[in-house]
């Protein structure tokens, strides 16, 4: 979508400011086109809002789900620490227990 920018209208506005005539015309067209190719509408800019809204969503969501598949794998890592402590805490006391009794 590009701005409505009336090229004679300000040619004519330059023309009675003192600006001679091709000049104005020059001016004129060269901010027409100036405007036509880089002014952006503000339609254009909520969609590109809504869009890059929706890009940082995905964006948090795919993060949030890799670091919850994280937590649940090193949840299961710590279990698998837990028993091979408790196991050597148990080979230990038994070690100790039958090195006292003899």
């Amino acid at each position: 979508m590009t701005i409505q920018f009336d090229t004679l209208d300000y040619a004519k506005k330059l023309s009675s400011a003192g600006i001679p005539p091709p000049q104005a015309e020059a001016h004129a067209a060269a901010l027409g086109d100036a405007l036509a190719s880089s002014a952006v509408a503000r339609g254009e800019l909520c969609t590109l809002e809504q869009s890059l809204l929706s890009a940082v969503k995905l964006g948090e969501q795919q993060i949030h789900g890799r670091l919850e598949r994280m937590d649940l794998r090193l949840g299961a890592d710590m279990k698998h620490v837990y028993w091979m402590m408790s196991t050597l805490i148990l080979l230990n006391l038994g070690i100790l227990s039958k090195l006292m009794l003899q």
